[in-house]
């Protein structure tokens, strides 16, 4: 993204039977039947099943992957080509949701009226709001980030910039990442919006 956006056992039980013995003796005599063993049945122990680890055991190891996820989206970014080319899809993959949505809206726009971003984008201060598992298992991170885009240009068929010179190169946003499912710690970027708030960057 060049541009700031539009915003984890079955458990068995064993029941023992009670057995009832006879014994007999040499001498002919008949020994006292043994009492039944009237004990109750008595389930087998199981281990109780061990809970998955969590995919992200702290606020630093989330951090680490929001960070590591963000700059192969924004380096992705930079390097993407047309829509269905390898470059578009690898960086279209790295996207879900309503982020994926906005990418491809915004590169037909930029398509449409012969418009391309050069340069690089960066970012920095990053920060966790929240993280944790959803109700499905995913896992979903909120950050507050910085995103530096002092060094690309939007130009046009000629290599003309048509970017405002008087727009803002930092702008603070709002970047949610979720997992794809409950057992990876792959982070796709699901959302990335404009803090509506003060100007932390």
């Amino acid at each position: 993204m060049r541009n700031p956006p539009r915003r984890r056992p079955v458990h068995r039980t064993v029941l023992t039977a009670a057995v009832l013995f006879l014994a007999g003796t040499l001498s002919g005599c008949l020994a006292a039947p043994v009492p039944p063993n009237t004990t109750s049945p008595v389930a087998e122990a199981t281990a109780a099943p061990a809970e998955a680890p969590p995919i992200f055991a702290s606020n630093d190891e989330a951090l680490a992957a929001a960070e590591a996820a963000y700059t192969a989206y924004l380096s992705a970014g930079d390097t993407a080509g047309e829509i269905g080319s390898d470059s578009w899809n690898d960086y279209l993959a790295l996207t879900t949701g309503r982020e994926r949505d906005g990418e491809i809206e915004t590169k037909k726009e930029l398509d449409d009226n012969g418009w391309r971003f050069t340069g690089t984008t960066s970012f920095d201060s990053m920060t966790v709001q929240s993280f944790g598992a959803l109700s499905n298992a995913t896992w979903e991170i909120k950050t507050y980030v910085c995103l530096d885009v002092s060094q690309s240009q939007k130009v046009d068929t000629t290599g003309q910039a048509v970017s405002d010179p008087n727009q803002p190169t930092r702008w603070p946003l709002v970047v949610v990442f979720y997992t794809p499912d409950e057992m990876s710690n792959q982070l796709l970027i699901a959302e990335s919006t404009v803090w509506s708030g003060s100007n932390f960057c």
